[in-house]
C-alpha cells in the first residue's frame, strides 16, 4: 500500500518565528522589560550613553561664552551572534504533541484549520527555545567551551566585562565559598549590594534586585523570624511583591536549578550548592540587541529518519551601558 511521505504541515515563514518565537523572547518576559531591547542592529552596533550633565549654571555672564563641560561620555559595542535550535520529532510524536498543545488552548477540535496547527507548533518549538534562552541570556560566556554557555556573552558576564562592581562569598560575613547560603545571608546580600551601588544607580528611576529563588527565600526567612511588622509580613507570606528599601526583587527560580546543575560550566561558581546569584540594576542599563530582520526557520520532512525537522535561528548580543548603573553577586569571581 503507498502511502504519503511528504510534509504536509502549514509552512513556518520568517514572519512566524518573529511573532510567536523572537518578539515573546525579546519582549514579553518580566525580567527582558527592564532591558533596552534593540530590535534590528546591523553587525556589530557601537551604542553610545551620555551621562548627567552636571556643574553648568554659573553666575550670570555678559562677556563673550563660556561653555561647561559636556557630560561624562561612553560607548559599548554590541557584537551580535547567530544561535540556532534544531528540534525533530517522529511524525506520530509530533502529532500527538500537536494535539495536547491543542487540547490546552480550548480549540474547536471541529474547526482545525492550518493557522491553530501552525500556532500550537510555534508554541511547542518557542517553550524549548525560551528555556534555553532565558538560561542562557543570563549566564552565557563565549569564552566558555561549551556548547549551551559558551555562545556569546550573557548579563553577568557583559556586567563583568564592562567592569561594575561585583561583589563574592569572600565579602560575606555569614557564609563560605562552596557552601549553601547560611541563616541571614540573603538579606546580607541585597544589603552589601545596595550599599556597594554607585549613587546613580541609586538614584536611577525603575531599579530592581534579579535574583535566584535561593536568594529570595533566604530573605524571606529572615523577615519572619524578625518581627517585622505586621503588614509587610503579610504582604510577604500571601504572596505580595518582595522588596529591599524600597527597590523590587524579582524572582528567578530557574537560575537555581541552573547553577546547581551546570556549576562546570557558569563563569562565577564552582560547586553545586552555590546555587545563588543576584543583580541589581535600573532600566535600560542593560542592552540586548537582536535582527528581526535576520531570523531565519527552515522545515522539512526526512524520508530517510520519517521525521519532522525543523530548524530557527536568531542574532543575539548584550552589553551594559555603563558600568555604574549594576552591581552583581556571584560565589565566585567572574572571570574576564
Amino acid at each position: 500500500m503507498a502511502f504519503s511521505l511528504t510534509n504536509n504541515l502549514p509552512a513556518v515563514e520568517q514572519y512566524d518565528v518573529n511573532k510567536y518565537i523572537i518578539t515573546p523572547l525579546f519582549l514579553g518576559d518580566d525580567m527582558m522589560s527592564y532591558m533596552d531591547v534593540l530590535p534590528n542592529i546591523k553587525g556589530n552596533t557601537v551604542v553610545d550613553h551620555l551621562g548627567k550633565l552636571t556643574k553648568i549654571t554659573k553666575a550670570f555672564n555678559d562677556g563673550a561664552f563660556t561653555g561647561s563641560g559636556a557630560g561624562a561620555f561612553s560607548s559599548v559595542t554590541i557584537s551580535p551572534t547567530r544561535v540556532e535550535s534544531e528540534v525533530q520529532f517522529r511524525a506520530s510524536s509530533l502529532f500527538g504533541k500537536i494535539k495536547g498543545q491543542l487540547m490546552r488552548a480550548g480549540h474547536d477540535f471541529d474547526n482545525i484549520d492550518g493557522s491553530i496547527v501552525k500556532t500550537a507548533l510555534l508554541d511547542l518549538i518557542g517553550t524549548g527555545i525560551r528555556y534555553d534562552f532565558n538560561r542562557q541570556v543570563v549566564f552565557s560566556d563565549i569564552a566558555e567551551s561549551d556548547g549551551d554557555y559558551g555562545l556569546y556573552d550573557g548579563l553577568f558576564q557583559a556586567a563583568a566585562e564592562a567592569s561594575c562592581t561585583q561583589l563574592t562569598s569572600a565579602n560575606s560575613a555569614i557564609h563560605a565559598n562552596d557552601a549553601a547560603l547560611g541563616a541571614g545571608s540573603g538579606k546580607e546580600i541585597l544589603q552589601d549590594m545596595y550599599e556597594a551601588a554607585n549613587p546613580a544607580l541609586l538614584a536611577s528611576p525603575n531599579r530592581v534586585f534579579i535574583v535566584s529563588g535561593t536568594v529570595a527565600d533566604n530573605y524571606q526567612a529572615t523577615l519572619e523570624a524578625s518581627g517585622y511588622a505586621a503588614a509587610g509580613m503579610g504582604a510577604l507570606t500571601d504572596g505580595g511583591k518582595m522588596s529591599f528599601r524600597g527597590i523590587p526583587i524579582m524572582v528567578r527560580r530557574d537560575w537555581d536549578t541552573h547553577l546547581a546543575a551546570d556549576f562546570a560550566t557558569i563563569n562565577g561558581i564552582s560547586a553545586a550548592a552555590e546555587n545563588y546569584a543576584a543583580i541589581l540594576t535600573c532600566q535600560n542599563a542593560f542592552i540586548v540587541g537582536t535582527d528581526f530582520d535576520e531570523t531565519q526557520a527552515e522545515q522539512w520532512y526526512s524520508q530517510d529518519e520519517k521525521a519532522y525537522r525543523f530548524r530557527v535561528s536568531y542574532m543575539i548580543g548584550c552589553a551594559l551601558a555603563d558600568a555604574t548603573l549594576a552591581v552583581v553577586y556571584t560565589p565566585d569571581a567572574i572571570t574576564v
